[in-house]
């Protein structure tokens, strides 16, 4: 790892990267003042849901980046994104976050 100290390792054991994993995330993350989280991954329908899940629960505002997803089945990650993820976060693009750094420069 670089010597940078913003920089951890986080080491998931399960699909939920605040409650499987050998780090305290959700502690790190409000020491730093994070309210935000922007969650992608592999496995929509499995560690972003439960990722996203977990962290909303924890009082962080979920942001699913909708197109750094997949899944192994297209059903699953429809269903997912349609059914499961308004229930807490929200769906946002990569274009959308590109969008609001460059407001910000």
């Amino acid at each position: 790892m670089d010597k940078n100290p913003r920089l951890h390792q986080l080491v998931k054991y399960g699909p939920s990267a605040f409650k499987q994993s050998d780090y305290g995330l959700a502690d790190e993350l409000k020491n730093n003042s994070v309210s935000r989280i922007y969650v992608s991954g592999v496995s929509m329908s499995n560690g972003v849901l439960k990722t996203a899940r977990d962290g909303a629960d924890l009082g962080f505002e979920a942001m699913i980046i909708e197109d750094a997803c997949a899944d192994r089945k297209l059903k699953n990650f429809q269903k997912t994104k349609t059914d499961e993820i308004p229930k807490f976060g929200k769906l946002i693009k990569t274009r959308e976050i590109i969008e609001e750094l460059n407001k910000n420069v």
